[in-house]
């Protein structure tokens, strides 16, 4: 009997207890919206996804600075006439070059964030640096320039040549003594080898596209290409490596001015300095930190040599047309 009145006791109060809960409950509630661990579970499992998503995306639009290592091509065209002096109808002709390298370094800043859709950005580009240097060959072997030849500098190099005697007059059909030949000024040897080396910066915009973003491959989202347009000023330094085995005077008389002439020009180097304005146009493709690109810029330069006393004042215009194709590096 004690044992049946201590069960009873038990089971009286568990009904008691169970009779609480359910009175706390509101039944007239909607238990939708009741959240449970495996709600928060989830909740922050998609929070999680959203993050590594971002972040990934983050990651492939990060590399916006660039480093270009490019072969080049090099053209040079007169703009004006230009004599060589070799004779009174010889003109200065087209030159291009037979190697060249370059250096760029610069970045893209993004008009806009986060980009368009994960696919496309736009950009202004700065290249704070961009060393290009370039070779040309002689243009032949002999009869490049003739020290007996100068010019008028009133005049101009335009033909009005003087002759270093009587035998070869001025354009004007007069001729010329010894000392107005030694004031007047060489022709400047362009056609003999040449090295050109040029400095510059540039600015404009820039479209960036990463055309797999939508597909669900990871690796192919890195695959980006950017189209640009660019402005830019820069300045040349063309130095001409003068040969006196290259001179039509072999043999200038012993103690003449003609002999003097030979021996000032020598094997002396020859500079001449210039500067323009830039215009550039290219493309790259690259797949996260690696790609290539081509780009062609043109300019007009301006050169003028840096010894007036042996060459003048005068100022020669040249177009340049220069070709890269480059290794790129962005990070």
């Amino acid at each position: 009997m004690l044992t049946a009145c201590l069960f009873a006791t038990t089971a009286f109060a568990q009904i008691e207890s169970e009779s609480k809960e359910v009175d706390n409950i509101d039944w007239q509630e909607d238990t939708t919206e009741i959240v449970t661990i495996a709600d928060i579970m989830r909740d922050e499992q998609e929070v999680t996804m959203r993050k590594n998503v971002q972040k990934h995306y983050d990651d492939v639009w990060s590399r916006r600075s660039y480093f270009n290592i490019s072969s080049t091509t090099n053209t040079l065209t007169p703009k004006d006439k230009i004599y060589t002096g070799v004779n009174t109808t010889d003109l200065v002709p087209e030159f291009k070059s037979d190697w060249g390298v370059a250096l760029t370094w610069g970045r893209n800043y993004r008009l806009h964030k986060p980009s368009i859709a994960n696919v496309a950005q736009f950009n202004i580009d700065y290249t704070w640096i961009d060393f290009n240097v370039n070779h040309f060959k002689a243009e032949s072997d002999k009869n490049l320039y003739d020290s007996r030849h100068k010019f008028n500098e009133e005049k101009g190099p335009d033909g009005s040549w003087v002759g270093w005697n009587s035998n070869n007059p001025g354009s004007d059909g007069s001729s010329y003594n010894s000392s107005t030949f030694k004031k007047a000024k060489n022709y400047t040897p362009w056609n003999i080898e040449k090295y050109e080396a040029n400095y510059g910066m540039s600015l404009g915009p820039s479209l960036t596209l990463a055309p797999f973003t939508y597909i669900d491959v990871p690796a192919l989202h890195y695959i980006q290409m950017n189209i640009y347009y660019h402005i830019g000023y820069q300045a040349s330094i063309i130095m001409m490596k003068n040969d006196s085995d290259l001179d039509v005077n072999q043999n200038p008389t012993k103690g003449s001015t003609e002999e003097d002439l030979q021996d000032a020009l020598g094997d002396h180097a020859v500079l001449d300095f210039g500067h323009g304005m830039t215009s550039t146009f290219g493309f790259s493709l690259w797949w996260k930190f690696v790609g290539f690109g081509f780009e062609s810029r043109k300019s007009t330069l301006e050169y003028q040599s840096l010894s007036e006393s042996d060459f003048g004042k005068d100022k020669y215009k040249f177009e340049s047309a220069i070709s890269r194709v480059y290794l790129q590096f962005r990070f």
